[in-house]
């Protein structure tokens, strides 16, 4: 249920066509605990739809298809397994795509001329995955961790014996040897688990490698990674070992929510320290924009775009060239081409993804007051600008 921007793009193409596309986010948990189930959770916003669409009996029955065809997906077996789904459909346009998500959404329902994508966006940016790694001194648990799920990987076993104690006149000579037999096992096993870590790391795209279990297993684990992957260690906490793999999601969420709350913390504190000397810093939409169209933020973690809360504020998009404009104009500067109003937030989100470049976004609106809600950190520090370095 990883999301990716690939797979958003069927949804970039709908910015026209005909009618409106229905788009739909529905907290699955929510639905199935309420007795109307669907569509009661949406009759309220489906009314005020009817409302709007008063005057266009057209648009109305299309919109009763396309509320139907979500309907049957929300409600369908196959999705109970998601915490969440976003539904888009416009059949007068042939055009239906849903998205199963594994955290949960709040339930919206936007009918519009382009598909409602903010909340999938958010999701998009916030999403983080990590490899797990939960280890004793002689097994080990490898998981994939999002932040709504966890799922087991690899399992690491080594023969490595118990501790002993000898008996006897020659107890000291006989314990030293058991003891130096038991430390090449153990060192054995680690090694064995490196080179899982190793492999697994090279065939996923992982953001960083949380270590459970105790201290001093850790530390030795962590000394024979190669450096490449020592320094992608990004979180230590101490675990017991336990016999169901699963049982240590609350651990692992806790040290993910940590992980991206001390993120967020070092990304707005640089963007308040730039903010402060005046320089590195675009801030409000105009600024933004502009550094994101004339190229001044480059991918490879060369400056990255900082978004607040969607404030609904409108951009102009040029319907051909696709550029963007704040002052709103009805005809292209550039080409010519007519312009259509569009979301700020989401239009510069989506520029800066098909830009490959990298972008954060905040939870609480006022810490970006300062900035008109919205800021591009520029190049000028090399890769410590980078926030996820």
């Amino acid at each position: 249920m990883a999301l990716t921007f690939a797979a958003m793009q069927p949804l970039l193409d709908q910015f026209r066509g005909d009618g409106l596309v229905a788009s739909c986010y529905a907290d699955l948990a929510i639905i199935a605990g309420t007795p109307a189930r669907w569509p009661g959770a949406f009759k309220a916003k489906a009314t005020a739809v009817k409302k709007m669409l008063a005057d266009d009996p057209t648009a109305w029955r299309q919109f009763e298809e396309n509320f139907q065809a979500i309907g049957n997906i929300v409600e369908a077996p196959q999705t109970r397994h998601a915490k969440g789904i976003a539904v888009f459909s416009a059949a007068q346009r042939g055009f239906f795509r849903s998205y199963p998500l594994d955290v949960p959404v709040e339930n919206e329902l936007v009918v519009h001329q382009a598909p409602y994508l903010v909340p999938l966006l958010q999701i998009l940016c916030r999403q983080r995955h990590y490899l797990v790694v939960h280890t004793n001194t002689h097994q080990g648990r490898l998981l994939s961790a999002t932040a709504g799920s966890l799922r087991l990987l690899e399992e690491i076993k080594g023969a490595v014996p118990k501790h002993q104690h000898s008996s006897g006149q020659r107890r000291g000579m006989e314990q030293a040897t058991i003891a130096g037999h038991r430390d090449e096992c153990v060192l054995h096993y680690q090694k064995k688990l490196g080179e899982a870590i190793d492999k697994l790391w090279a065939a996923h795209a992982f953001q960083g490698i949380i270590l459970l279990g105790e201290h001093e297993q850790l530390e030795h684990l962590r000394k024979r990674l190669p450096p490449r992957l020592a320094t992608r260690v990004i979180c230590e906490e101490p675990h017991a070992w336990v016999d169901e793999p699963l049982a240590i999601a609350d651990a692992v969420h806790g040290a993910q929510s940590e992980v991206v709350q001390a993120e967020e913390k070092r990304m707005l504190d640089t963007v308040a320290e730039r903010h402060r000397l005046g320089y590195g810093l675009a801030v409000g939409a105009s600024a933004v924009v502009d550094a994101l169209q004339s190229g001044q933020l480059r991918p490879g973690g060369f400056g990255y775009l900082v978004v607040g809360p969607d404030a609904h504020e409108a951009v102009a998009r040029c319907t051909a060239c696709g550029s963007l404009f704040v002052d709103m104009p009805g005809t292209c500067p550039r080409c010519q081409g007519p312009c259509a109003d569009a979301n700020l937030w989401e239009e510069t989100v989506v520029m800066a993804l098909k830009h490959q470049l990298t972008v954060q976004c905040v939870r609480a609106k006022e810490s970006l007051n300062s900035c008109g809600g919205i800021a591009a950190v520029l190049p000028g520090g090399g890769h410590q600008d980078n926030p996820r370095q």
